[in-house]
């Protein structure tokens, strides 16, 4: 394998740890968008609805419901605003040039 082919197809170590920290981020994010709701649903309708408030079951499953969506879009919301502002502060060109060099041949 020639070295221009190597160089080519190996990472940089700069480009592994922006990888890993891309990738921990959004798994974070995809975490807190299934475990937030869940846990708010039952935490609300156990400890608020049921316990403080003592609301019928039917009542708290609604209300403890609407709580887990809120939850949910908030996540959702928080993971937009980190992927948009994360790429628009890595890039400050252009949109369509994040990453990418395009090499001009040279006469």
């Amino acid at each position: 394998m020639s070295k221009s082919k190597l160089n080519r197809t190996t990472i940089s170590k700069a480009e592994q740890r922006a990888e890993y920290r891309t990738f921990k981020t959004v798994f974070l994010y995809c975490i807190l968008i299934i475990v937030l709701p869940v846990l708010t649903f039952f935490t609300s309708k156990h400890w608020l609805f049921d316990g403080l408030l003592q609301l019928s079951s039917i009542t708290s499953n609604i209300y403890s419901a609407v709580s887990a969506v809120v939850a949910l879009h908030v996540a959702l919301f928080l993971f937009i605003y980190k992927a948009y502002f994360a790429v628009s502060s890595d890039s400050p060109e252009s949109p369509g040039s994040r990453g990418e060099k395009v090499s001009q041949k040279e006469d």
